[in-house]
Formats: C-alpha cells, sequence, structure tokens
C-alpha cells in the first residue's frame, strides 16, 4: 500500500505532466500559427510593388522576433515545470509529514470557504 508522501508525489507527477502537456499544445497551436504566417510570406515573396514590399520585410521582421521570443519563453516554461516538480518531488520526500500538514490544512480552508459561500 502507498504512503501518503507517496500518493502526493505521484500527484504532483501528475499535475506536473499536465502542465507540461498544456505547455506543449499551446506551443503546437503556435507553431501552427507561425506556420501559416511563414508560407503567407512566402506567397506574397514575389509581388514587387513597393508598399506590399514594404509591409512584407515588416511583417517578416515582427514575424521573426515573435516566433523566438514565443521559443524561448515556452522552453523557459518547461524548465520551470520541470525544476518545481522536482522540487516538490524532493521535498515531499524529504519532508512528509509537513507536505501531509500542509495538504490538510489547505483542504480544511477551502472547505471552509466554500461552505461557507454557500450561506
Amino acid at each position: 500500500m502507498a504512503t501518503m508522501a507517496e500518493n502526493i508525489s505521484k500527484n504532483g507527477h501528475d499535475v506536473g505532466a499536465k502542465a507540461d502537456e498544456a505547455l506543449r499544445r499551446k506551443a503546437s497551436q503556435l507553431q501552427k500559427f507561425f506556420d501559416d504566417v511563414e508560407e503567407l510570406l512566402e506567397r506574397v515573396a514575389g509581388m514587387d510593388e513597393p508598399d506590399v514590399a514594404r509591409l512584407r520585410d515588416r511583417v517578416q521582421s515582427s514575424f521573426e522576433r515573435a516566433r523566438d521570443s514565443v521559443r524561448s519563453g515556452a522552453q523557459t516554461a518547461l524548465e520551470t515545470t520541470r525544476k518545481a516538480a522536482v522540487a516538490t518531488d524532493q521535498y515531499v520526500h524529504r519532508n512528509p509529514w509537513i507536505a501531509i500538514g500542509t495538504s490538510a490544512t489547505i483542504g480544511l480552508m477551502l472547505g471552509a470557504l466554500l461552505r461557507g459561500s454557500r450561506k
């Protein structure tokens, strides 16, 4: 039978995995958007009209900056999520009773808040 600390650790891993998956889905959606913008830019690349060329250059520059920023932010978010999950796991294993007490206290507080809002 699993101990309370092991259950808390498993739940922490599950939450970390779900957060990781959510970030991956968002990154995938953004990548699709960037792919579509890139395709659009390629299709208008042959247009030599001065106004179109100027606008295309501005969009290309903004697109590259946004893509780099999103990639950097997504990578940072993934690394931070992983580090938080590892740190939580290590803390729970070192201090199981503190983790259990903290979880119980938070549960009681949430229960009291939810019960109080029904009145």
